[in-house]
């Protein structure tokens, strides 16, 4: 079962919800003030080590990192 990412519309609070997929765009009230939530994009990036400690983005399916967002690849950022 996924885990879906929510922010509020009211505290801004982030928090998370482990749900079916069918039931992704219910209605997620924010634990802390009880206000509507929206669901917010989800960014997951791996990291491996190789010999050196040369550290790299790991590639997912489709040949990206999966770490595109608004703040940038992370494909292209330095670690």
């Amino acid at each position: 079962m996924p885990i879906y990412e929510y922010t509020c519309t009211s505290c801004e609070h982030r928090f998370e919800r482990l749900r079916p997929m069918d039931r992704m765009d219910d209605e997620a009230p924010c634990p802390e003030c009880e206000a509507e939530a929206e669901r917010s994009l989800s960014v997951f990036v791996s990291f491996s080590s190789f010999d050196g400690g040369v550290i790299s983005p790991v590639a997912g399916g489709g040949g990206g990192c999966g770490g595109c967002g608004p703040g940038g690849c992370a494909c292209a950022a330095n670690f």
